[in-house]
C-alpha cells in the first residue's frame, strides 16, 4: 500500500510544475475555449494542457485529452502532443488499471520527446514507465527505465527531480534486498531533500535509511532516522505510511533490549493501522506484538496475538482468492467490451467507404447506423448489468468473510454442546430396542415419549447455538438482556436428566432463590452452565451426584457445579484451561471428548471480566467455582431445591 502512495506522490510530481490544482482555473480555461471560436490551434492547446493539469481523474479526462493530441498535430506542437499522450498513459496506469494500454501511450510520447530533443519530458516518460513496469512486477525493466530516467535528470537545473527518481530506484534496490546500492541512493536523495519543502520524500527518505540500517543492525542510527521519521509524519498525519516505520522500530528496539519501547512501537503499529483500517497493517502489527510478549516473557499475551494474527492472515487469503476471482472476471469483460469496440470501429470505416463510393449505399449506411444504435444501446444496458453483478460480487465477499470468521468456533461449540443429549438418545434408543424385544409396550410407549423430549432439547440447542454463531465476527460481542437466570439453569439441567439417569447419576440444583432475573447474554451463560454439567456427568461413576449451585453475592453470579467423580491430579488442573495442552479424555463409560470444553468455558468466563476456580483430587470429584459480575434486576429469597438424597453426602464431601 505504501509503495503505490509513493509512487502516484512520484507521478503527480513529476508531470506539473505546480502540486496544486485549482479548480477555478481549470473552469476559466474551458470558458475561453467555449466562447473564444478565434483561438488559434497553438492557444487552444495552452489552455487545455493547463486544464488537463488543474483537474483530477473526472469522466472528461480522457475526451480533453485527446482534444489536446488533436489541436497539437493541428499547430504542429511537438510539446503539446507529447502530454496529450503523456497525461492519457498516466490516466490508464494510475485509474483505469489498464497499465499495458497506458505502457503503449508512454512508449509514443517517449520517442516523441527524443525526436524532438524534449530533455525533461523525456525524463518524466521515462520515470513513468519505470514505475508502470513495477505495477507489472517486472524489475529487470523497471530497474532499466528508472536508472535512464536519473541519467537525464543528472541534465536538469532542478535538482527535484533527480531526487525523486534517485528515491524510487532506491525503493526498488530495497525490494530486492540489494542494500548498499539503496543506501547509496537515498543518501543521494536525503542531501537534495533537505534543501527544499518536500517534508514528505525527506521523511519516506530517512525512514527507508532506518529500515535498511534495521537490516544491517546498525542500531543507534536505525533509531535515530526512524524516530525522525515517525515524528515527521505524525505531524503531518500520514497514518497510511507510518505503520510500517512503527513496525521497523519495534524490531530495531527488540534487538537492542529495549522491550519496552517495543512494545510501544508495536502498539502504535496497530492502533495506526486500526485508523486506517488496513487489515494488512494490521496483521503486521500482530506479528510483532506476538514477538515482543514473547521476548517479554508474555506468553499468554503472545499466544493471543498469534491468534488473532493467524485468523487475520487465513481471512485475508481467502479475501485475495475471492479478489483474483472478481479481477479474472472484469479482466474477462474487459477484453470483451474492447472486441465490441473494435468491431464498432470497423463497421463505421466499412460505413464511410460504402458511402464514398455511391449515393445509393446511403440507405444501406443507415441502416447500419440504426445497428450501431442499437448496438451502443445494448452495450448501455450490458454495463449496467456488469456494474450490478459486481456489487453483488462485492456482498458476496462480505457475506464469506462473515462466514470464515465465524465457522471455526461454531463448529467446535457445537461438537461439545450437543455430544451430552446426543449420547443420551443413543441409551434411549438403544433401551427402546430392548423393551422392544421383550413385548414390553407400555414401557416402550413411555421410553419413546423421553427420547421425543431429548430431540426436542437437541433441536432447542442447534437454533440456540446457530442464532448465536450468526452474530459473530472476528470477536464475539455478548447480547445483553434481561432474563431469568435460575430457570434457564433448570431447562439446560432438565437437557441432562436423561444423560444423568441413564448412568444412575443424581442430577440435581439447588439455590437459597426462587427467581433470579439479570441483565446479561443469556447465550454465553447457556454455553458455561452446558459444559460444567456435561464435564461433570462425563467424568462421575454410576451412583454419583452432580449439583448445580446458583446463588449472588457482592454484585456477582456465583455459580458452582460439584461432583463427586474421578477428580484431577496437579498436572491435569495446571492445563485444564490451554486449548494447546488440550489432550482427549475418555468418561467413566467411555464418552468420547476433545477436551475443548473447559477451555471454551474459560475464554467466555474471561469475556465477561469474570474469574473460574477449581479444586479437586484424584477420585474425590471436583468442584467448579464460576463468579460473574452481573446486573441483578430481580431476585426472590424463597428456598426452591431438587437436590435429592446425595446432598447429605455432598455437604460431608465439601467440607
Amino acid at each position: 500500500m505504501r509503495r503505490l502512495f509513493l509512487l502516484t506522490i512520484g507521478l503527480l510530481f513529476l508531470s506539473s510544475p505546480t502540486h496544486a490544482r485549482s479548480r477555478s482555473v481549470a473552469d476559466s480555461c474551458l470558458h475561453i475555449l467555449n466562447t473564444n471560436p478565434k483561438l488559434s490551434s497553438l492557444e487552444k492547446c495552452d489552455l487545455l494542457l493547463t486544464t488537463i493539469h488543474n483537474i483530477n481523474y473526472e469522466d472528461n479526462f480522457i475526451s480533453l485529452t485527446n482534444l489536446l493530441i488533436k489541436e497539437a498535430a493541428k499547430s504542429g506542437s511537438n510539446y503539446h502532443l507529447f502530454y496529450g499522450y503523456y497525461e492519457q498513459g498516466q490516466y490508464h496506469i494510475l485509474n483505469s488499471g489498464r497499465t499495458q494500454e497506458g505502457l503503449g501511450l508512454l512508449f509514443k510520447c517517449l520517442e516523441i520527446a527524443k525526436s524532438n530533443r524534449l530533455t525533461l519530458e523525456e525524463g518524466f516518460a521515462l520515470y513513468v514507465i519505470g514505475n508502470a513496469f513495477l505495477q507489472l512486477q517486472n524489475q529487470s525493466n523497471a530497474e532499466k527505465y528508472l536508472k535512464d530516467a536519473l541519467y537525464v535528470f543528472t541534465h536538469i537545473p532542478n535538482k527535484q527531480y533527480y531526487a525523486n527518481t534517485s528515491l524510487e530506484l532506491a525503493n526498488l534496490y530495497l525490494l530486492q534486498n540489494r542494500l548498499d546500492t539503496a543506501l547509496h541512493l537515498y543518501q543521494k536523495a536525503k542531501t537534495i531533500f533537505q534543501t527544499t519543502d518536500y517534508t514528505h520524500a525527506l521523511a519516506y527518505t530517512q525512514g527507508n535509511i532506518g529500515i535498511i540500517q534495521v537490516k544491517q543492525n546498525l542500531k543507534d542510527s536505525a533509531s535515530i532516522n526512524l524516530s525522525k521519521t515517525i515524528t515527521t509524519l505524525t505531524n503531518l498525519q500520514d497514518y497510511q505510511a507510518l505503520t510500517p516505520y512503527y513496525n521497523y522500530a519495534s524490531q530495531n528496539e527488540l534487538h537492542s533490549g529495549n522491550d519496552s519501547l517495543a512494545l510501544f512501537y508495536a502498539q502504535q503499529a496497530y492502533h495506526n493501522a486500526s485508523i486506517i483500517n488496513n487489515p494488512e497493517r494490521k496483521k503486521e502489527a500482530y506479528e510483532q506484538l506476538m514477538k515482543v510478549c514473547a521476548a517479554m516473557g508474555d506468553y499468554q499475551q503472545a499466544y493471543d496475538y498469534q491468534n488473532k494474527y493467524l485468523h487475520l492472515r487465513d481471512s485475508l487469503i481467502n479475501m485475495e482468492t475471492v479478489t483474483q476471482m472478481a479481477n479474472m472476471r472484469a479482466d474477462f469483460e474487459i477484453e470483451q467490451k474492447e472486441v465490441e469496440v473494435q468491431q464498432m470501429a470497423a463497421s463505421k470505416k466499412m460505413m464511410a467507404r460504402i458511402a464514398a463510393i455511391t449515393v445509393g449505399s446511403l440507405v444501406l449506411v443507415g441502416i447500419l447506423l440504426l445497428v450501431v444504435y442499437r448496438d451502443a444501446h445494448r452495450k448501455k444496458v450490458l454495463n449496467k448489468a456488469l456494474l450490478q453483478k459486481q456489487e453483488a460480487l462485492r456482498q458476496s465477499k462480505k457475506e464469506l468473510e462473515a462466514a470464515i470468521g465465524s465457522k471455526d468456533r461454531l463448529f467446535s461449540i457445537i461438537s461439545h454442546d450437543l455430544r451430552g443429549p446426543v449420547g443420551t438418545l443413543g441409551g434411549l434408543s438403544n433401551l427402546l430396542h430392548e423393551l422392544l424385544n421383550e413385548g414390553k409396550v407400555k414401557e416402550a410407549g413411555e421410553l419413546n415419549a423421553s427420547i421425543t423430549h431429548t430431540i426436542r432439547q437437541i433441536e432447542f440447542l442447534l437454533n440456540n447455538l446457530l442464532h448465536w454463531s450468526i452474530r459473530q465476527q472476528d470477536i464475539y460481542q455478548p447480547h445483553i438482556g434481561r432474563f431469568d437466570l435460575l430457570a434457564l439453569t433448570q431447562n439446560l439441567i432438565e437437557v441432562y436428566e436423561q444423560t444423568a439417569q441413564i448412568k444412575n447419576i443424581s442430577l440435581a440444583l439447588e439455590s437459597p432463590l426462587s427467581k433470579l432475573e439479570v441483565e446479561a447474554d443469556s447465550n454465553s451463560w447457556g454455553i458455561i452452565i452446558r459444559n460444567l454439567i456435561n464435564n461433570a456427568l462425563k467424568f462421575t461413576h454410576p451412583g454419583g451426584f452432580v449439583v448445580v449451585r446458583l446463588s449472588v453475592k457482592d454484585q456477582e453470579v456465583l455459580l458452582e457445579v460439584i461432583d463427586n467423580g474421578v477428580g484431577m491430579n496437579p498436572g491435569q488442573l495446571s492445563s485444564l484451561f490451554s486449548i494447546s495442552g488440550a489432550q482427549p479424555e475418555w468418561g467413566t463409560q467411555n464418552e468420547k471428548g476433545q477436551g475443548l470444553g473447559l477451555a471454551l468455558i474459560h475464554q467466555f468466563v474471561g469475556l465477561h471480566k469474570g474469574r473460574i476456580a477449581v479444586s479437586s483430587e484424584p477420585q474425590k470429584g471436583a468442584h467448579f467455582k464460576v463468579s460473574i459480575p452481573t446486573r441483578v434486576c430481580e431476585q426472590v429469597t424463597e428456598p426452591k431445591s431438587t437436590v435429592k438424597a446425595q446432598t447429605a453426602k455432598l455437604s460431608s464431601w465439601n467440607e
